[in-house]
């Protein structure tokens, strides 16, 4: 955790990662209008197999293979092809773990508005978490990576790696740039479906935030045991404030403690279903946000200015799976709702 000093973002908007777009180049327009202080780049996964959050994050690995849309790692490797893996990891060199333009085009269409990545408040990147990428992953053999020590251990590394060559990218255009860790399948913690322990999750989570020189946070989609990330070295907890935000109020505790320590919460309330956002405006999202604060500043442990400078506004998920007009206003419900905010509570900068 980088300190609150450092960041006190204000409940300044941005969003999580995917859009629908085929076109890099309007994906980066719409996201550098919607959040022009903390721009994130695009991942569209609609425009290729590539670049969804599983293969977008794939490079490198030894044995990596592909089957229709299937990715996944032949555990039948030559030493030689672990050896050079290993060799890289150590080196200085964060470039030769790259992503390839094919596998981000967002990324690198991104890198192309350098006068307003330079005007922002914060940049923002993201990689898959470590947990979800080996649960979702296989080996030849469809079992999760996860339970293979030595391809769970590679797979952990490079996205470490992926994840500092985008902040010493990012870096150039901007001192302060966050990547998120995006874990959805941290939601399985507990399920009767996945042998996932505790030490698991500190474990892979630990080894790749404490890699990460950039300000650091985990967004988690679904219902988890809050407990571990709170208590994890991460500077952001983003999650869906528009559906669980009663669970991670029973943590009342440990996120007083995570906010005395400096962490800030980014505020999943603008949904990222069709149906919510037909019918939700800045306003109603507003009224719904500040019942959960109330509700959280009952306890009088928990004081609103500390609450509001340590916040985000995003959305509650990627909007990969949504219209491009749903997307669009998702993102512009996240503009005006922070917008909103930071006028009625004076927090503006």
């Amino acid at each position: 955790m980088r300190g609150k000093a450092d960041f006190t973002p204000k409940c300044l908007p941005t969003g999580i990662g995917s859009l629908p777009h085929l076109e890099a180049k309007e994906a980066c327009e719409v996201v550098l209008r919607m959040l022009p202080e903390i721009p994130f780049w695009p991942q569209l996964a609609k425009r290729s197999p590539r670049e969804n959050m599983y293969w977008q994050y794939s490079e490198n690995l030894p044995g990596v293979a592909f089957e229709e849309e299937r990715l996944f790692i032949r555990a039948s490797k030559g030493f030689s092809a672990i050896e050079k893996f290993y060799e890289a990891f150590l080196s200085a060199r964060v470039d030769l773990f790259s992503i390839g333009e094919s596998y981000a085009a967002g990324f690198y269409q991104f890198l192309k508005y350098e006068e307003q990545l330079r005007k922002a408040w914060a940049l923002k990147g993201q990689i898959t978490g470590p947990i979800s990428f080996t649960l979702q992953v296989t080996d030849e053999k469809r079992r999760p990576l996860l339970y293979n020590e030595e391809l769970r251990d590679m797979a952990v590394k490079n996205l470490l790696r992926k994840a500092n060559w985008q902040e010493s990218v990012l870096r150039k255009f901007h001192e302060r740039v966050i990547i998120f860790l995006d874990e959805p399948y941290l939601s399985a913690f507990g399920s009767a479906f996945t042998s996932l322990s505790r030490q698991q999750v500190i474990d892979s989570l630990g080894e790749v935030l404490q890699g990460i020189h950039a300000f650091t946070g985990i967004h988690c989609c679904g219902n988890t045991d809050w407990s571990i990330l709170l208590d994890l070295p991460i500077d952001i907890l983003s999650f869906d404030a528009y559906s669980y935000s009663s669970n991670l109020l029973l943590y009342r505790p440990q996120l007083k403690e995570y906010l005395n320590k400096g962490g800030v919460i980014a505020w999943g309330i603008v949904p990222t279903s069709e149906e919510a956002l037909e019918i939700v405006t800045a306003e109603t999202l507003l009224r719904k946000l500040e019942e959960v604060w109330k509700d959280l500043l009952r306890e009088s442990a928990f004081d609103l200015e500390q609450l509001l400078s340590a916040s985000l506004i995003t959305p509650a998920c990627g909007l990969g799976t949504v219209s491009q007009e749903m997307a669009i206003k998702a993102l512009g419900l996240t503009r005006d709702l922070s917008r909103i905010v930071r006028e009625k509570y004076k927090l503006a900068s």
